[in-house]
């Protein structure tokens, strides 16, 4: 069940780290898990284990620190650190008991998770170029530092007031102009008659409803950047939506207000927040145009590139180290700390295309640098021949994650239609809520369900014409299955290289030839793979079914039990029209009563987890009271809404006044001639995407997503009972879902199998792990 977020803020968000750690996560409500969400705490997809998001304002991170973020990594989560959008770094896996003793710890390191989940002050951002490109005027790091303290401090009473989060970028380069554009504020570096200041924009967002932020002061000076951000945030807290949290973004004040409204009632915050004190700003350097040409005198023996650019000190350089989908390890992460330490500043710039800056860097140690990191498989950008790929992490350990988005991005990793085109831009999120910002990519792609053959799978809607120098965002072109990401992506650049006038970009392109040209390619290398459906936003009231045979295709009947019947209810515990939830082999299902006629559907909406028991019955359909997902009871079908992914049903009978429900279901997946010994294939059960071997003519089940970073076993290599990982060799029993070997420490599912009559079933219940390892 979602949480009463406007609840749990009014009750003041407390949370019990002792018992946490004495107890685990048994006993958090949803409310105090979005509690310990705004510490930085977030549910992971799996059972007790966290994701807990670590602050680094303005992407600058000492490198002690980073040492100490690399140890915590290693102790605590899987050895894996994954770098965010926002300059963040995130730490996967952590145990449910050890949250807090990592939350301690990264007080004594300096650092801390406060506010950097839910509807809060996330980090603030601050270009990785500034005080050291050419392009940044002035040094926006102080300001944006003195932003996110001051606000920070305020967040035990803030954190309960904010309708939602808040964001804010500082930086001055052409690219920190777009980073404005999709901010809740930012603050954009100029010189006005030799005063450094910003340029304010205010509104922006992206996610389901992109909303672009619109102007509201041509200047500020700097010792006003503080006070322009509580004017924002005062605005927010008295003009936001509390009380619907998807309705709560500042974007949808200036909806409300209109442009001119919303940057009145800015201006009349401004200037009440301009009267209370404010510390003066730390004094900055502006770049005399004079400068550049001493500086750009010393050049590296390989010259300049996109992973060395010049620096404002003479003889120095500022290198991009590429880390593809924001993921390093701990080992790795340690390397770039030391390395900061011996040739740089000492301290790691986090970037926000998920890369890592080494600033300072004196030009006779470019070489040396460039040696160390290609022996560790690590390159500076541009220089790896790779694509540029930014991801999110996804479903494999994301609660809102539709699809594995870490797999998508891996998978064009070594396109060579990406690879003579460096200058792309992939950005790939695993849902709508574009954490990788898929909408302003050259080509952007966000995690959905489509349908191929007649059955919904993992897939992506693809997003073209991206070109924010014109304030345009990218709109979808169609959708393809996640397996054939590379191909769709292959024929976009395609085409786009056959049409393009001289040096237009993609976005360039499409805008200038139409979307419809784009998407006719898309929909022509996808003929018959995949059928059409509602696009992101669609808004169609659910229809109510006028018959059983509905929407059959996407039906997932409630045949065959793989279980026995269980009592879940009495026949006058759910009145006709209504629906409710039960408990049922640690499941929790939505019962519905339709005129008499009892029914059994999953409880969490496919969608984004809504309770399906406490949606709206309309005849044969329930809408769950998140987002307007509708099902059809009997079958699963969706039937409108936000998705079309088909909901999970079960077998019901009635005995007496006793309603009885058979909680696992055999599905059929496959022909037992379909797959040969000694291969892998992926299978769809119940929703779920399933690895299905056959070893030496023995059908094995297990989950598809690898426990530890997300790729397909499915895609995987069989040796024996052995499944392997293609992504980092983890592998796994496919009897049981042990981990066998490799960096994994999570078991996967697995699941019954049983072959009839030439048809291989699966299960399709929660699966059970038949062996486990301590953690």
């Amino acid at each position: 069940m979602p949480p009463n977020i406007p609840a749990a803020k009014r009750s003041g968000l407390a949370v019990d780290l002792e018992r946490l750690a004495a107890e685990g996560d048994g006993w958090l409500t949803p409310e105090d898990r979005y509690a310990l969400k705004t510490h930085g705490a977030c549910t992971q997809e799996q059972d007790h284990v966290f994701m807990i998001r670590v602050r680094v304002p303005g992407g600058v991170l000492p490198a002690d620190q980073a040492r100490g973020l690399a140890r915590l990594a290693r102790a605590y989560g899987h050895d894996w650190l994954h770098l965010t959008t926002r300059q963040n770094v995130e730490l996967h896996w952590v145990e449910d008991r050890k949250v807090p003793e990592v939350l301690d710890k990264l007080v004594k390191l300096g650092l801390t998770s406060r506010s950097s989940c839910g509807h809060t002050m996330r980090n603030v951002m601050s270009s990785e170029e500034a005080g050291a490109s050419l392009d940044e005027p002035f040094d926006c790091l102080p300001d944006a530092r003195a932003v996110s303290d001051a606000i920070l401090a305020r967040s035990a009473t803030l954190n309960c007031e904010l309708p939602s989060r808040v964001n804010f970028a500082f930086g001055g380069s052409p690219r920190c102009r777009h980073d404005a554009l999709l901010n809740d504020g930012g603050f954009v570096s100029v010189v006005h008659d030799g005063e450094p200041g910003y340029e304010l924009w205010g509104g922006g967002s992206l996610g389901k409803a992109p909303h672009l932020a619109v102007k509201l002061a041509d200047f500020l000076p700097r010792a006003d950047a503080l006070a322009a951000a509580e004017a924002l945030i005062d605005v927010f807290v008295a003009h936001g939506n509390f009380d619907a949290p998807a309705k709560g973004r500042l974007k949808y004040v200036v909806d409300e207000l209109g442009d001119d409204g919303f940057r009145a009632a800015w201006e009349q915050a401004f200037t009440e927040a301009r009267s209370r004190p404010h510390p003066e700003p730390v004094p900055v350097d502006v770049l005399a145009e004079a400068d550049r040409v001493e500086i750009l005198k010393v050049v590296p023996p390989r010259g300049w590139s996109a992973g060395v650019r010049p620096q404002r000190d003479a003889g120095r350089a500022y290198l991009t180290v590429e880390v593809p989908m924001g993921d390093l390890a701990g080992a790795d992460f340690e390397l770039l700390a030391d390395m900061a330490d011996r040739h740089c500043d000492g301290a790691l710039n986090l970037s926000r295309d998920q890369n890592v800056v080494l600033r300072s860097v004196p030009v006779d140690d470019v070489a040396r640098v460039r040696k160390v990191l290609v022996d560790r498989r690590l390159n500076l950008l541009g220089e790896a021949h790779v694509a540029s790929v930014r991801a999110c992490t996804g479903s494999a350990v994301c609660a809102l994650g539709i699809t594995t988005a870490p797999t998508a991005g891996v998978s064009l990793l070594e396109s060579a239609a990406l690879g003579r085109n460096s200058s792309l831009r992939v950005h790939v999120s695993g849902c709508p809520n574009s954490c990788a910002q898929h909408q302003v990519g050259d080509i952007g792609l966000s995690g959905s369900k489509v349908k191929v053959g007649g059955k919904a799978r993992d897939g992506y809607h693809v997003y073209l014409g991206a070109d924010l120098d014109q304030q345009r965002l990218g709109e979808v072109v169609g959708r393809v299955a996640a397996e054939d990401v590379p191909a769709a992506v292959d024929s976009v650049v395609g085409a786009w290289e056959s049409l393009r006038h001289g040096s237009e970009t993609l976005g360039q392109a499409v805008n200038r030839i139409g979307h419809d040209a784009f998407a006719a390619h898309v929909e022509a290398m996808m003929a018959e793979r995949w059928a059409t459906g509602p696009e992101p936003g669609t808004e169609a009231a659910p229809p109510t079914p006028a018959a059983p045979t509905l929407a059959a295709e996407a039906a997932v009947p409630p045949s065959d039990p793989a279980g026995p019947f269980v009592e879940v209810a009495r026949v006058a515990d759910v009145p006709p029209g209504s629906a409710t939830t039960v408990e049922i082999d640690q499941q929790t299902l939505a019962l519905v009563n339709v005129d008499g006629t009892f029914c059994a559907i999953q409880n969490e909406c496919p969608h984004a987890g809504g309770s399906l028991g406490e949606g709206k019955v309309d005849g044969w359909s329930v809408t769950c009271p998140l987002h307007d997902a509708a099902f059809d009871v009997r079958s699963g079908a969706a039937l409108g809404g936000p998705t079309e992914e088909p909901a999970r049903t079960y077998a019901v009978e009635v005995e007496g006044d006793v309603v009885k429900v058979a909680a696992g279901s055999f599905v059929e997946v496959a022909r037992e001639s379909e797959l040969a010994p000694g291969e892998v294939t992926i299978v769809e059960a119940g929703g779920k995407a399933v690895a299905l071997a056959n070893v030496g003519g023995a059908f094995c089940a297990i989950q598809d997503t690898c426990p530890h970073a997300g790729a397909s076993l499915g895609e995987g290599k069989l040796d024996g009972w052995a499944l392997t990982c293609p992504l980092h060799d983890a592998t796994f029993d496919v009897r049981s879902g042990e981990v066998l070997s490799g960096p994994s420490l999570t078991d996967a599912v697995a699941y019954p199998v049983k072959v009839e009559d030439g048809t291989v079933k699966v299960a399709a219940s929660d699966g059970v792990v038949l062996a486990g390892i301590d953690g």
